[in-house]
């Protein structure tokens, strides 16, 4: 472990050296230049250095006994009763939950009335956390400038687990990350952990799942952008899960588990969305993926790894599931939402909304695509204000960003042109307007996936292009129809014969170029902004 730890710290310092090591966005600019020393690099319990979350749960004693060795609270009336949500001060996994209390964290069996008892945290940090939040084998807190730590191996007796103050690209050896936004809100981020076994794609295929996936999820320009934060990503703030309603739905709050996030407006209107680097397509180390739609193979692997390797079978379909709008709450809610696992699938997870029905407070509950709500009452205070919200109607629109301005226009071979309005780089669809030369317009898709970088870059748009994968799909303007004869003809030539035609993206803030798939292909159009 020693060589383990100085072999780490002479790259930290190499990078140090070099200029990789530093403030990773202006966001950080005036908070430390990295986290509490005193938290390790790789802590003393980590059985897989030095990669969290990978093996989950541990195997051993599960019994509330593991907790006594645990110094209980001095102070047990000061800690909740019980703990019904997931939010920056408390949470809560299948063994376990959890309660933050004057900077410091505690922990006690899950649905237990027990003794609340304190977790082993490392001096500098202990006694100045803002913010926690637990999912599954994970649990990440944050001091008050932003920074992350993660302790792991939270499935498993306490005496298994491991501090670490790493975060980011490679393989979570980055040395530090801070949250984008105030980590003193509760609302604005949360922990996601997926150890789920499988997962239905767009296309109604179910796959299996093997290895964890951590993010921290977070809310940003007003709440209307979402960036996740994934430790084997490069430690800036550039990859986004494209918001509701185009990208303009402005959330108030957010929660996420297992991948699938969780987001509200003012008005109690609710989204849901199933998204991470392996469901968006960026990620094709442990997935194939396919855009297409048609004479793709449905045999179901026996395993992730078979899937992965023996083209027999289905791949992944793309793009990625949108988001799912879910039914408002038919009574008063505040903007405490909570999400959690319910089983051994992605798509099986509990929704949770504090609020009151009749006087009595507690809170709403459902699995992630049933109809109905049911309430719950427990008597707690409402930790929040009660919502302007009308549970008959959809209030989604009443309070919007404004749109990207962001339009781009250009040339298609033989006179064709094509032409996006107000173009979000993070949505997975963006609507484009194909233009024929005798005048007549067609609505065309562009689907999009970000690329997998390995190197930090900055958030949105700016004049270092993004590399995306693609594909054109010309579906909607139904270039086999008998009357759209030159939109057939078009797609023959140029598309080759595919009404979904995958495609390669460069995007910034002055160009849209898209070619087709494949290494050093020539540009079928270059679109400039406009």
């Amino acid at each position: 472990m020693v060589n383990r730890l100085a072999a780490l710290s002479a790259c930290t310092a190499a990078l140090a050296v070099l200029g990789v090591v530093g403030p990773q966005t202006p966001a950080a600019s005036a908070r430390p230049s990295g986290p509490k020393a005193c938290v390790p690099l790789i802590g003393t319990n980590q059985l897989i250095p030095p990669l969290p979350g990978i093996v989950t749960p541990l195997p051993g004693d599960k019994s509330p006994a593991v907790f006594t060795v645990l110094p209980p609270a001095r102070s047990q009336s000061s800690l909740p009763r019980a703990v019904h949500l997931r939010d920056g001060t408390v949470g809560f996994n299948s063994f376990l939950e959890t309660a933050l209390r004057r900077g410091s964290i505690y922990v006690r069996p899950r649905h237990s009335v027990g003794v609340w008892r304190k977790v082993p945290t490392p001096g500098c940090l202990d006694g100045h956390v803002v913010g926690v939040s637990v999912n599954n084998n994970m649990l990440v807190a944050l001091d008050r400038d932003g920074w992350i730590y993660s302790l792991d191996n939270l499935l498993a007796a306490p005496v298994t687990w491991n501090w670490t103050r790493l975060y980011g690209a490679p393989i979570w050896l980055w040395p530090g990350l801070t949250v984008p936004n105030d980590p003193h809100n509760a609302r604005k981020w949360s922990l996601s952990h997926r150890i789920s076994r499988r997962f239905t794609d767009p296309a109604g295929n179910t796959h299996h799942l093997t290895a964890g996936l951590v993010q921290v999820v977070a809310l940003t320009g007003g709440g209307s952008r979402i960036v996740f934060l994934d430790p084997w990503l490069p430690a800036d703030y550039s990859y986004e899960i494209g918001g509701p309603v185009g990208g303009r739905f402005i959330s108030e709050a957010v929660s996420t588990s297992g991948s699938v996030t969780f987001v509200t407006n003012r008005h109690g209107d609710m989204y849901t969305r199933a998204y991470d680097l392996d469901f968006a397509g960026s990620n094709n180390i442990p997935h194939r993926y396919t855009w297409q739609r048609h004479n793709i193979k449905r045999a179901q692997a026996p395993s992730q790894l078979e899937e992965r390797f023996n083209p027999g079978f289905t791949p992944v379909a793309l793009p990625a599931k949108d988001w799912h709008h879910q039914p408002k709450v038919p009574g008063e809610v505040t903007s405490r939402i909570s999400i959690h696992d319910s089983g051994p699938a992605v798509e099986d997870r509990e929704l949770r909304v504090e609020g009151r029905r009749n006087g009595a407070t507690g809170f709403w509950h459902k699995s992630l695509y049933a109809t109905a709500w049911r309430f719950t009452p427990t008597g707690d205070r409402l930790a929040r204000p009660i919502l302007d919200a009308d549970p008959s109607t959809d209030q989604s629109s009443l309070t919007l960003a404004p749109p990207t301005g962001v339009h781009f226009a250009g040339a298609l071979p033989d006179g064709w042109r094509l032409s996006a309005t107000d173009f979000d780089w993070a949505q997975t669809r963006h609507p484009m307007v194909l233009k024929s030369p005798s005048g007549r317009t067609y609505p065309v898709t562009l689907a999009t996936t970000d690329g997998l970088r390995f190197v930090p870059r900055g958030p949105g748009l700016d004049a270092q292009p993004r590399s995306m994968d693609g594909a054109l799909d010309v579906r909607e303007a139904k270039p086999w129809a008998t009357d759209s004869g030159e939109l057939r003809r078009f797609v023959k030539q140029h598309l080759q014969g595919r009404d979904i035609f995958e495609v390669g993206v460069q995007v910034s803030s002055r160009s849209l170029v898209i070619s087709p798939a494949g290494i050093l292909q020539p540009p079928l159009a270059t679109l400039t902004r406009r």
